[in-house]
């Protein structure tokens, strides 16, 4: 079969499994269709998209037109067609409505609704009123985290809805673990939603964490205040390029993801490759990684106090959790490229037709 990605630009943590299926036997082709490699705000924070195609047997196509859609659509019969979400992007949208016309199944890649923003009762609105007309045209969903799940399983039970993640790149670890104080590191924007926030309240006081912020946003005054308030012992790095976020990883024990929403939160994936121990709260998608204490701690959202116990916690088995280390990089062979690719291809084979 071949398989046909129509996504609104060339994802980091979704081509490394994508390359991955290229190779499946059970794959004849893979077409990549998106209306831009990057987007703007994305390479101001390092991103950088364009070579990730390079050597692979992927087909892009870059801003294509509707014509050159409907002749792929017809002459690739029978494929399967994979949306990253419908309404999030109006050429994925577009390409969605334009493949309604051709016999071909149609599977949805999406993270939960954005709660953040909206309560959930209006998302189960919003679809009804918007898209429930195409529900018999949809073969199933793969959703980020138990959320998505739970969601679009309730949307509808002709559905095949499978638990899926994002993947990113299987990087080497070079350096050795850290040593001294706890080592904590936070990648992303200093926005609200990350919640960094949080992170500097649990740690007031705390004279045996060092804490790593890497990345930018409205928020960094206010923390940068609220750290020598609080006698947190922080460094702000700024923002820096995704191909060096690995190397500032391996200098620290262990990664946070404290925020109010995250669909998944890629950078877990990125962190537990490296075999970082992790911390998320339970309004983060990758949480779904952590399957016990050896991998990771999960905290209560906002819950100042419920944070704390965990660095309490991480504190305490420090030696432990970095003796550790190289079990969860080979743990972490799960959550790479070749074995997301294998389930998701499994899925598509064994769904009812």
């Amino acid at each position: 079969m071949n398989l046909l990605f129509f996504q609104n630009c060339i994802s980091p943590h979704q081509i490394p499994y994508i390359r991955e299926c290229a190779k499946d036997g059970r794959i004849r082709g893979v077409h990549l269709i998106v209306p831009r490699a990057d987007y703007v705000v994305r390479k101001e924070m390092g991103w950088d998209s364009t070579h990730l195609l390079e050597g692979t047997l992927i087909r892009l196509w870059l801003k294509p037109t509707d014509e050159q859609i409907a002749q792929l659509l017809k002459e690739a019969k029978g494929a399967v067609c994979l949306f990253s979400g419908i309404r999030a992007d109006k050429d994925v949208f577009r390409w969605f409505r334009l493949s309604l016309v051709y016999p071909v199944r149609r599977y949805i890649i999406t993270e939960p609704p954005l709660v953040y923003g909206k309560p959930l009762w209006m998302h189960y609105l919003r679809f009804f009123i918007q898209d429930y007309k195409y529900v018999s045209h949809i073969d199933g969903i793969f959703g980020f985290g138990d959320m998505a799940v739970r969601y679009y399983r309730n949307i509808s039970k002709q559905w095949d809805v499978f638990p899926f993640q994002y993947v990113t790149e299987n990087v080497k670890r070079t350096l050795p673990f850290p040593s001294g104080k706890v080592k904590l590191l936070f990648v992303g924007s200093l926005i609200h939603r990350k919640n960094v926030l949080v992170v500097m309240e649990a740690l007031k006081d705390n004279s045996e964490i060092d804490f790593t912020l890497v990345g930018d946003g409205p928020e960094r005054r206010k923390l940068e205040k609220l750290a020598q308030k609080n006698g947190v012992n922080a460094r702000f790095l700024g923002t820096k390029p995704m191909s060096e976020v690995p190397e500032f990883m391996q200098h620290n024990d262990v990664l946070i993801l404290p925020s109010l929403h995250d669909g998944w939160g890629a950078v877990v994936n990125e962190a537990m490759t490296l075999g970082l121990y992790v911390i998320v709260s339970d309004r983060c998608g990758a949480k779904a990684l952590i399957a016990d204490e050896t991998d990771g701690l999960i905290f209560k959202s906002k819950d100042v106090s419920s944070l704390k116990e965990s660095l309490k916690k991480v504190i305490s088995y420090i030696q432990d959790i970095r003796s550790m280390t190289d079990y969860r990089v080979k743990k972490a062979v799960r959550i790479q490229g070749k074995q997301v690719a294998n389930y998701f291809v499994d899925c598509i084979s064994q769904a009812r037709r």
